[in-house]
């Protein structure tokens, strides 16, 4: 049997090594990085791995788009499909920074606690701290294809959160709103008009008080991705698993909770590549359905 191959691409200095254990973990045999790629050199790149071998021996292979950029890896996940043709088709996997894995699982947890209390993903309004990172930027994706409103929070200005969100809009096709965040006040106003608030923030730094959230009559859930102290949300632990925060009823998520269901997702994701009969290409809203079914 022909050895497997993982061909990782990204647009970075450097492959990310989170990215390299979970492939060997997954089962890959060898990792091949590579790095500072261009978009116009992925056509290249994805032929060079299928001309290679047999029609049998690529379906050893698969491609996993890295980097910091989700359109730009969108992107390249779509050169690399468009490179092949039967029975010259390899498997792909986008998850740039890992956002679209950790963002399927934050909307998982957050998605079955609500289906719990008989409630829909669908129904709710979302404000999205850090919003124009990779999690906060999947994030609103994912909840806006499920129907929900969301409310990109604005930290520093409304007019540079706009310039991040409206191509979004016109790229996918969604209806996200800019949200001024950037005062206690401000918060603190935004989080008494909806029902879920996601916290995609930088690592190590406090975005919610308990006391900008626990007056508000339409929160039902928090949660955050940061592990790294101080963490996101005040009363809200790592381990927090849908625990109501102290003198609330809000559920609280926390980023190992979500982590957990995170490295399921991105794991078995790349197992199927590697296990699969057939090419399949996985995105975040592949990921986020895998979240759902194993929440």
């Amino acid at each position: 049997m022909k050895t497997s191959i993982l061909h990782l691409i990204t647009a970075a200095k450097n492959a990310s090594p989170f990215d390299v254990n979970m492939a060997f973990d997954a089962g890959y045999e060898k990792i091949m990085p590579y790095t500072n790629v261009n978009l116009d050199e992925v056509e290249a790149l994805a032929q060079d791995a299928i001309f290679s071998r047999s029609p049998s021996g690529v379906k050893r292979e698969a491609i996993f788009i890295g980097g910091r950029d989700i359109q730009l890896a969108l992107d390249m996940q779509d050169a690399a499909r468009q490179a092949m043709f039967q029975p010259f088709e390899i498997s792909t996997f986008s998850d740039p920074s890992g956002s679209f894995t950790t963002a399927a699982a934050m909307l998982a947890k957050v998605d079955a606690h609500l289906k719990a209390k008989q409630e829909k993903l669908s129904d709710q309004t979302i404000a999205i701290f850090g919003a124009s990172g990779t999690v906060g930027t999947t994030s609103a994706l994912i909840a806006a294809k499920q129907g929900a409103t969301v409310h990109m929070m604005a930290h520093s200005s409304v007019e540079r959160m706009q310039q991040h969100v409206d191509p979004l809009n016109e790229r996918f096709g969604t209806t996200l709103e800019v949200v001024d965040g950037a005062s206690k006040e401000a918060k603190k106003a935004a989080l008494n008009t909806v029902t879920v608030a996601l916290c995609a923030t930088p690592a190590g730094v406090r975005v919610l008080d308990v006391d900008d959230f626990n007056t508000s009559e339409t929160l039902k859930v928090v949660a955050d991705v940061n592990a790294v102290p101080s963490l996101a949300i005040e009363g809200v632990d790592v381990m927090s698993d849908g625990v109501l925060v102290s003198g609330t009823q809000i559920a609280g998520f926390g980023a190992l909770a979500v982590g957990q269901l995170k490295y399921i997702t991105q794991n078995k994701l790349l197992e199927q590549m590697l296990n699969s009969d057939k090419p399949v290409h996985i995105d975040y809203h592949d990921a986020f359905d895998f979240a759902c079914a194993n929440s």
